[in-house]
C-alpha cells in the first residue's frame, strides 16, 4: 500500500517510481517469460511493429507490441494480479478494477524506435477523470540510452490536442519538452503514470534490447467510450477484464 505522501506526490506530478519490487529471480522470470513471446509469437498479430520508422542510413526501426501480454504467457497472467501492485493501484484509482491492455513494449538493439509524446486516456476516453493508471515495468536498466519513459509532469489535468500519423497512432501537437525529465529504472523497478500524464520514449541505440510491460488499469465504475478515428484508422476497440473488488482479493477476469 502507499504512504500518503507517495499518493499526493502522484496526484501533484502525474506519476509515481518506486524502489526495487520484484526479486532479481522473479524479474529473470518475467524476462524469460517476454523473450519466449517474442519467439513464440513472430509472424502472428499479437506481435507487431507499432511504430515503423528509419534511421538516417535507411535502416528500418522497431518497436514490438506484445499485445495483451497476459494471454501470450502465464508469467504476466500472474503479474497483473500481483498484490504488489494492485495494492498500489487500489491506493490510486480504487479497488475495482478492470484491466484495460497489457502490451509488452521491445525495443531491439540499435534499431528500436521512439514512441511519440501522447496520453493513454487520449486513447481510451474512459468516462471519468482519474480513473486510469498504467504501470509500466522494466525488465533490464533502462536509461535515456536505450529508451527509457520521459514524462512531462504536472500536465495531467486535460487532454491535450493531438494528431494521427501514420504507423505511429496518435502524437501531442504542441508538447511542453521543456518541462520533460527522463524516468530511468533499474530492472524490476516499475513506474505508475495518471492515464493523462504526457510521455515518450527515444530510440534505443545501445548494443542490447530494451524490455517493458506496460499494463493500463481503469475504475471499473467509469466506462470507455472509443478512441476517435483519424483516415482509415478504425475506432480503438478495447474489453476490459474485470479484476474485481481488490481489497477483498476477488480477483477473477471474464
Amino acid at each position: 500500500m502507499l504512504t500518503p505522501d507517495q499518493t499526493a506526490t502522484f496526484q501533484r506530478e502525474g506519476y509515481l517510481v518506486f524502489d526495487d519490487v520484484f526479486s532479481p529471480e522473479e524479474v529473470e522470470a518475467y524476462g524469460q517469460g517476454y523473450d519466449d513471446c517474442l519467439d513464440r509469437l513472430r509472424g502472428e498479430s499479437r506481435l507487431k511493429n507499432i511504430r515503423k520508422g528509419k534511421l538516417e542510413d535507411g535502416t528500418d526501426t522497431e518497436v514490438y507490441q506484445i499485445r495483451c501480454a497476459h494471454l501470450a504467457h502465464p508469467v504476466f497472467d500472474q503479474l497483473i494480479r500481483d498484490p504488489r501492485i494492485l495494492d498500489s493501484v487500489t491506493d490510486l484509482i480504487g479497488p475495482n478494477l478492470r484491466l484495460v491492455l497489457c502490451q509488452g513494449l521491445h525495443k531491439p538493439a540499435n534499431t528500436g524506435g521512439e514512441i511519440g509524446w501522447h496520453q493513454d486516456d487520449y486513447y481510451f476516453r474512459v468516462s471519468k477523470r482519474n480513473a486510469v493508471v498504467s504501470c509500466w515495468m522494466a525488465f533490464e536498466d533502462v536509461t535515456t540510452e536505450n529508451g527509457c519513459m520521459w514524462v512531462i509532469p504536472r500536465a495531467h489535468d486535460r487532454l491535450w490536442d493531438h494528431e494521427g500519423i501514420e504507423s505511429a497512432g496518435y502524437v501531442m501537437r504542441e508538447p511542453d519538452e521543456a518541462s520533460a525529465i527522463p524516468v530511468e529504472l533499474k530492472a524490476g523497478q516499475m513506474m505508475f503514470h495518471h492515464g493523462s500524464t504526457p510521455h515518450r520514449s527515444l530510440p534505443n541505440t545501445t548494443d542490447t534490447a530494451r524490455r517493458a510491460l506496460a499494463t493500463h488499469y481503469m475504475d471499473a465504475t467509469a466506462s470507455i467510450l472509443g478512441g476517435k478515428a483519424t483516415g482509415n484508422r478504425s475506432h480503438l476497440r478495447i474489453h476490459p477484464s474485470f479484476v474485481g473488488p481488490h481489497r477483498m482479493r476477488t480477483v477473477t477476469f471474464r
